[in-house]
């Protein structure tokens, strides 16, 4: 039998597993205030519009954290679907771009305790980048603005284990800037990467553990770690890819190490909701720092990005600010809403690169900042 052949069996097999068997839905309901009956009316819409689209996922999850508290938390399909092991509370998924959140979170609680400077040269922190021609600074980088190119992670960061950032940063170093720093938006996961390089520079410490003392444990992120191979998640999912006629095949095994804090951490809907909490709350970062996170930033021409640091920034249907963090990776889809007026935060997560994920997030989250 051929390598392909043998795959393409696998790939049938999971779907049918998939396709066969009834959905696993692990569910937490910890509502136990006024708004209680409401809750539970928005809890019961949620369900249903996630039950509506489950094929489209192996296994995804939601928590809701709502005025300060953890209110629901649901599992639904399969984190292994060839072993029917179901997505609990505790699996983990990866996060991807929501892992910028996190990074921009620790770097402005460094700038509330005077450990970084928003607007010194990348250099203070990280001598090894090379000067551009232009100042690049971790404001600039935070809100990618710094024109640093938008490299696919293809190219530098899933070929090899990185044991520090700036082991990552130099596989991008020596590449030209893309634009002039503050003339235009340009996502750029290997900015956040440099980013992450200056957090462990001004922390004293590795990046990791820089990102648990100042963000994981203050909001009590207990399930939050770098996705690396050599210290596999405990509970991570099985991810996952579509291919043929929809088929389910699991995705080799990766190395996203070199993403660090651009897109390298896995979680659980839980801990994201925590951390939105924690936002909101004022846990992790000062109010006037907190104004300063949650606005969208400005090119030197003074036109708005829609895009503060480490979110984007819109309105709900309500006219209400709404702060979208998403991530999209091989192998794992991710979004977390934040809806400061509502004290709401919403998370959810997939263990395939599906679509749709961001709508039913931000429907989610409209069902409980307007509960009937």
């Amino acid at each position: 039998m051929s390598a392909l052949t043998a795959k393409k069996l696998v790939a049938i097999a999971l779907t049918l597993a998939w396709a066969g068997t009834v959905t696993a839905d692990v569910e937490s309901v910890f509502d136990g205030s006024s708004g209680a009956v409401s809750r539970r009316r928005s809890i019961e819409r949620s369900r249903r519009l996630l039950a509506d689209v489950l094929e489209l996922y192996p296994g995804s999850t939601v928590a809701v954290a709502l005025d300060d508290q953890l209110v629901w938390s649901a599992g639904f399909g399969y984190a292994n679907v060839r072993r029917q092991i179901p997505v609990t509370s505790t699996t983990q998924f990866r996060i991807d771009r929501v892992s910028e959140a996190l990074t921009a979170a620790a770097l402005l609680r460094l700038a509330d305790e005077g450990r970084v400077d928003l607007d010194a040269p990348v250099q203070r922190y990280v001598p090894s980048f090379p000067d551009k021609g232009y100042p690049i600074t971790p404001r600039l980088l935070a809100a990618h603005l710094a024109g640093i190119p938008a490299i696919p992670p293809e190219r530098w960061a899933e070929r090899r284990h990185c044991a520090q950032p700036e082991e990552a940063v130099r596989s991008f170093a020596s590449v030209p800037l893309s634009r002039i720093p503050g003339s235009r938006f340009l996502h750029s996961m290997p900015g956040y990467v440099l980013l992450s390089a200056v957090v462990a520079s001004a922390c004293g410490q590795d990046f990791v553990s820089c990102v648990q003392e100042k963000v994981l444990r203050p909001a009590g992120m207990t399930s939050t770690i770098l996705d690396d191979p050599r210290s596999p998640a405990p509970h991570a999912a099985t991810a996952y890819e579509r291919g043929w006629f929809g088929m389910l095949t699991v995705m080799p095994a990766a190395d996203n190490s070199c993403k660090w804090g651009g897109g390298g951490f896995v979680s659980t809907a839980e801990d994201l909701a925590r951390f939105g909490m924690a936002l909101l709350h004022g846990d992790l970062v000062r109010r006037e720092s907190a104004a300063l996170f949650f606005s969208p930033q400005k090119t030197a021409s003074g036109e708005s990005t829609g895009y503060a640091m480490g979110w984007q920034v819109g309105v709900d249907g309500g006219g209400r600010r709404r702060l979208v963090q998403s991530g999209r990776t091989p192998g794992g889809r991710s979004v977390l809403v934040l809806v400061p007026e509502a004290r709401l935060a919403v998370a959810v997560l997939a263990n395939v690169n599906g679509e749709h994920l961001d709508d039913h997030a931000l429907k989610i989250a409209d069902l409980f900042a307007e509960p009937d």
